[in-house]
C-alpha cells in the first residue's frame, strides 16, 4: 500500500512532469493484483510497447488482456491517453489557425497518425489560409477510403469557403500515394477549378512522414 501512494505522494510534491511514466501509469491503473503490483503491471506494459505514443495505438481488447489490468483499467489508461492526445491536437490547432505549407496542413491534422481505418478530411481557408473549419468527409477501410467530389464541395459551399486542403491518412503507415489516390486528386482538383473553389493541397499522413501532392514527395516528420 505505501509503494501505491509514493507516486501520488510525489506528484502532490513536486508536481506530474516529476513521475516516469510508469509511475504515471501507475496511478492510472491504480492496483494489480496478487503477487504482481500496479509497478509490475505499469512496468510490463512499457516493455512491451516500449512509449506511450505506441500505446496509444492499441485497442482496449489488447490492453485489457495484460496481466493485471484488466477492463477498468484499460478503459481509464486509455481515456486518459485520449485526454492527452486531444491536448495537443488542441494546442497544435490553436498554434496553426493559419495553413500556408504542406507542413502546418500536417500539424493541424497530425492526430489522423493514430486512425486505424482511411479517413478522408478537409481543411476550409478563406481568402487569407485562415481556417474556417475541419471537417470529417469519410471513414474507409483499413486500406480504402471513400470520397466523392460532390461530399467535399458540399461542405466547402456551406461554410463559404474560398480553397482546402484535403487530408487523409494510410493506416499502413507509408503515405506513397496510390493510383487510386493520384486519380481521385485529379478529379476532385478539376472540380474545384469548374466551382472556382481551389484544392491547395492533398495531403497523405503516415506513421513518421506525409505525402504532399504540391510538393510531389514524401517528408519525414523529426
Amino acid at each position: 500500500m505505501e509503494d501505491q501512494l509514493k507516486p501520488r505522494e510525489k506528484l502532490e510534491k513536486y508536481g506530474p512532469q516529476s513521475l516516469t511514466d510508469q509511475e504515471l501509469i501507475a496511478i492510472i491503473l491504480r492496483h494489480g493484483v496478487r503477487n504482481y503490483n500496479v509497478f509490475d503491471v505499469s512496468e510490463q506494459i512499457l516493455k512491451k510497447y516500449k512509449t506511450l505514443s505506441e500505446l496509444v495505438d492499441i485497442s482496449l481488447e489488447e490492453i485489457s488482456k495484460e496481466k493485471g489490468v484488466g477492463k477498468v483499467g484499460a478503459i481509464n489508461l486509455k481515456a486518459a491517453l485520449e485526454i492527452g492526445k486531444r491536448y495537443h491536437l488542441q494546442k497544435l490547432r490553436q498554434k496553426y489557425q493559419k495553413v500556408t505549407s504542406p507542413e502546418e496542413a500536417y500539424h493541424v491534422c497530425e492526430d489522423m497518425i493514430y486512425l486505424s481505418t482511411e479517413t478522408v478530411r478537409a481543411i476550409f481557408l478563406d481568402s487569407k489560409l485562415h481556417i474556417i473549419t475541419i471537417k470529417d468527409i469519410s471513414n474507409g477501410t483499413v486500406n480504402m477510403s471513400i470520397a466523392h467530389p460532390r461530399d467535399i464541395f458540399r461542405e466547402a459551399i456551406m461554410y463559404n469557403a474560398v480553397s482546402f486542403i484535403l487530408v487523409h491518412n494510410h493506416p499502413s503507415g507509408d503515405p506513397t500515394p496510390s493510383m487510386h489516390d493520384r486519380d481521385i486528386t485529379k478529379k476532385i482538383m478539376d472540380s474545384g477549378e469548374i466551382l472556382g473553389i481551389n484544392m491547395n493541397d492533398h495531403i497523405i499522413i503516415g506513421k513518421d512522414s506525409y505525402f504532399s501532392f504540391t510538393l510531389d514527395r514524401s517528408e519525414k516528420i523529426d
